[in-house]
């Protein structure tokens, strides 16, 4: 699992150890705790990644993940990331809303997990298309043009109206799920560490599960990783 971004050089006379040497000293607290006390030296990208690989190295995958799927929402997708935390999600083994075999989970999980500039662009590509048709008089129906004008800004629209407001969540550790917003009501499962949800009404410290659909029910918001 590759590092990224840290600073080589101590901070202060008192040679403290950079971020990059406490994690080839296997050092992996002391690297998270760099981390956590040097947050303002790092893209946020960066850092959530940094701090997932690292906390995947002391055991903690259920926090791992939350990190690794933050760098991801924040724009850091590459090999490194994306095969980081697929070895935590194979650590972890959770049914959650990225494994289920519901079409419902699966289109949510795919299009809440495409950051908000990944729609932008897609657009913008698309429009430059529809413009380039017009140009060499592909499309020449005004209603014709109309159409593909409204499909083409659909994907930005919906980043927007949608996907921006989804509340993601990794459940840091096994927390009950209970039917309605308090104990007084009966639990009906539990939502496995390291598993990953989507949020919907909040009342009083407590969430409703929305997605996977499986484990549709309220959930208390300690212990939940929000991003």
């Amino acid at each position: 699992m590759p590092i990224t971004g840290a600073s080589r050089k101590p901070l202060s006379e008192n040679k403290e150890l950079s971020f990059d040497e406490l994690y080839l000293k296997k050092d992996y607290k002391g690297a998270a705790q760099y981390l956590l006390k040097n947050k303002q030296q790092f893209d946020s990208g960066i850092f959530h990644y940094n701090l997932g690989t690292v906390y995947s190295k002391m055991g903690d995958q259920a926090t791992a993940r939350f990190h690794l799927e933050k760098a991801i929402q924040e724009g850091y997708i590459n090999s490194s990331s994306l095969n980081n935390l697929n070895f935590v999600k194979s650590n972890l083994q959770v049914d959650d809303l990225s494994t289920s075999s519901s079409l419902p989970d699966q289109f949510v999980n795919i299009t809440t997990s495409i950051p908000v500039a990944g729609y932008v662009s897609f657009t913008l590509l698309l429009l430059i298309i529809f413009t380039l048709m017009i140009r060499f008089q592909k499309i020449t129906k005004k209603w014709v043009m109309a159409a593909v004008l409204i499909l083409a800004v659909v994907p930005m629209l919906f980043s927007f109206i949608y996907v921006k407001d989804v509340n993601h969540a990794i459940a840091l550790q096994d927390i009950p799920l209970y039917e309605g917003p308090s104990k007084i009501f009966s639990e009906k499962g539990k939502v496995r560490a390291g598993s990953k949800i989507i949020l919907g009404e909040f009342k009083e410290g407590w969430f409703y599960v929305e997605f996977p659909l499986s484990l549709a029910g309220w959930i208390n918001k300690d212990q939940l990783g929000l991003f």
